[in-house]
């Protein structure tokens, strides 16, 4: 019988101007496979830039060459599941926009992997704990008066997403601020040498979004937040076509505790020892043994 395979791969990555690292589980049986990769890095990031302007034609050559104008911008980050991706794209007119983005990740702790198995028992229990925390804060202002401006973005945060998309505006504003934290992740897969039986990825984690916009086009929002099970369970969409002003304010987030505090059955100087019911005879001095009696 071929039998349950797990391992966990924790590797030293070179990233110019931080630490990476990364790690890799997978679980393989006679029937079934299953496997996780994470990567983050111990770095911080600060960025802020304002823009002001005319998107017009210019002329680069002396016999009357026009260049035709336009305006492009994109953001993509991704550290540990924790994303910002923003795409802008803008045609002749007046434009503006303010932006500011800080991220923080670390990932200095191990990832603890443990395999059990009871005796007698054909289920086998396979955990990953992950402590690796990630903070992204980032705002955004836009305001277009012109031809046309699209101007789309998203949030994501271990499988939770929230994001809107913008179209053929003329005049057009929004303001964005996204807050996102992710303080751990962790993976339980049950499974027996035949199958998988059941795969858990329980994140702590909170996600704020909040949009206010005036639209001139079409706006779509959009959001979906996970279960444990990485099934949707609660999602949206709204589809914006005409003239409309918009205000959204979004928070999910989710809270998962691994520890267990250990506790008494019966604490033992409740009342003391002697009002304890029932008859014990010998050992009731052994079992309530108190300091307190």
């Amino acid at each position: 019988m071929k039998g349950i395979l797990t391992a966990l791969l924790l590797a030293a990555l070179i990233i110019p101007g931080a630490n990476g690292t990364s790690w890799h589980g997978y679980v393989e049986t006679n029937g079934s496979d299953w496997s996780v990769a994470r990567v983050s890095a111990n770095l911080s990031f600060d960025m802020s830039s304002y823009v002001e302007g005319e998107i017009a034609p210019i002329e680069v050559t002396s016999d009357g060459r026009v260049l035709a104008s336009y305006h492009s911008r994109y953001t993509d980050i991704d550290v540990n599941d924790v994303r910002l991706k923003e795409r802008t794209g803008a045609l002749e007119g007046v434009y503006s926009s303010e932006d500011l983005i800080t991220l923080c990740s670390a990932a200095t702790n191990e990832v603890n992997e443990t395999v059990d198995k009871p005796a007698g028992s054909n289920i086998w229990t396979i955990t990953y704990k992950e402590h690796w925390p990630v903070t992204l804060n980032a705002s955004r202002t836009v305001d277009y008066q012109g031809t046309n401006i699209n101007e789309r973005d998203c949030v994501g945060n271990n499988f939770d997403f929230a994001g809107t998309s913008y179209l053929y505006n003329t005049d057009f504003s929004k303001k964005r601020n996204a807050n996102l934290h992710l303080e751990s992740m962790n993976v339980t897969v049950v499974a027996t040498d035949e199958t998988i039986i059941d795969v858990d990825v329980t994140s702590s984690k909170t996600t704020d979004y909040e949009i206010e916009s005036h639209s001139t086009g079409t706006a779509d929002l959009k959001y979906f937040q996970t279960d444990s099970g990485l099934a949707k369970f609660n999602s949206g969409e709204e589809r914006y076509v005409g003239v409309y002003d918009i205000k959204r304010k979004l928070s999910m987030g989710s809270l998962y505790a691994t520890e267990k505090t250990k506790a008494d059955w019966l604490e033992c100087c409740l009342d003391g020892c002697s009002d304890v019911e029932g008859t014990m005879g010998v050992w009731e001095s052994g079992v309530f043994d108190c300091v307190c009696s």
